[in-house]
């Protein structure tokens, strides 16, 4: 899927991972977006215009694994259910063509906040141990007794920023979803992420959707992924973005 769009790459700048360095953004306000194939072709002449393509090794598409963790209640994603500010989510990352993994812990706070803390590893985890956990508590008031892996996400990603190097966007498609169990493909839709520092910076790519009436959609995709896999799980506040991604899809 989006061969099209994959193809177009080639018409953006390319910028190495050492001038993507300088858009770090760990802490940072993040806004997503839902678009099917047909929209992201329609907005290739506007990348274009306003966005470099992070590019390694002559590569501009890397695929992503991701290990989601939670307690055995699924605190993590209740909080997130519920609307809670400060609420958290446990993942181990592994960029497939590097082989560089990360433990990661990212906090919403302020409602459009997103404050991450990262730890590089040797290989990507399945198993939280003591020392991480006593980390992961140190983000979240509630007492957490135990955590452990409830799903597994991997993706491709193309990873852009603006010409003036002041935030990233990230597009995310092929969407795989798997547990012990079953595994569920998102093969028609892309999630269109945008990192900004600041409230107040101007982006072009939210003007854009904006003034083309694409609303932004809060979802994550380890939201997405305990919904799907697991149907009976309480979800009534995430029923409307769940029911566009089907429409879409």
């Amino acid at each position: 899927m989006f061969e099209n769009f994959k193809n177009n790459l080639g018409l953006l700048h390319p910028v190495s991972l050492k001038e993507l360095d300088s858009v770090a953004l760990l802490n940072r306000i993040d806004s997503k977006y839902t678009l099917t194939e047909e929209g992201l072709n329609n907005i290739i002449p506007f990348l274009v215009e306003n966005y470099n393509v992070l590019e390694i090794d002559e590569m501009r598409i890397f695929t992503y694994e991701n290990n989601y963790f939670d307690t055995p209640n699924l605190l993590f994603f209740r909080d997130h259910h519920n609307g809670y500010t400060n609420r958290i989510k446990v993942r181990s990352r592994r960029y497939v063509e590097s082989n560089l993994c990360f433990f990661e812990i990212k906090k919403k706070e302020k409602v459009t906040r997103t404050n991450k803390y990262r730890e590089r590893l040797p290989a990507i985890l399945s198993e939280i141990d003591a020392d991480r956990k006593e980390v992961v508590q140190s983000y979240i008031r509630k007492e957490i007794t135990d955590i452990q892996l409830i799903l597994k996400n991997n993706f491709s990603r193309i990873t852009l920023v603006n010409k003036k190097f002041t935030e990233r966007v990230t597009i995310d498609m092929n969407l795989h979803f798997l547990d012990e169990n079953q595994h569920i493909k998102l093969n028609d839709i892309a999630i269109v992420e945008v990192k900004q520092s600041k409230t107040s910076a101007v982006s072009p790519i939210t003007t854009y959707f904006k003034k083309n009436t694409i609303r932004q959609q809060s979802i994550s995709k380890y939201i997405y992924g305990v919904v799907a896999l697991m149907p009976t799980v309480k979800k009534n506040n995430f029923l409307p973005i769940i029911k566009k991604i089907n429409n879409l899809s």
